[in-house]
């Protein structure tokens, strides 16, 4: 696994808070407590692509990331299926 995806702390650039994530400068936040990152923060991807129909490899600031890459896997899948069962007309039908 490259280390983009290793779950290794990295700061926030310049660079980054520039680029578009999903399309817009606003977007470059952890996935799980919404931090919104700023110069000088640390973050990391977590892998979740091998996750049944539970992936998109969220953004993790560095509070979240305390619990572990198992315990953000987990809280990414309980993400998953509260938008599921609670937003329902957000996500695609799997029945």
């Amino acid at each position: 696994m490259s280390k983009l995806l290793s779950n290794e702390l990295q700061p926030v650039t310049q660079e980054h808070l520039n680029l578009e994530w999903g399309g817009n400068k606003n977007n470059f936040r952890c996935g799980f407590c919404g931090h919104k990152f700023q110069l000088g923060d640390q973050y990391c991807w977590v892998y979740t692509n091998d996750i049944p129909e539970c992936g998109g490899n969220p953004l993790c600031c560095e509070k979240c990331a305390e619990i572990g890459t198992e315990g953000l896997r987990l809280a990414w899948k309980k993400k998953y299926d509260v938008a599921k069962n609670e937003m329902w007309w957000f996500t695609r039908h799997r029945h």
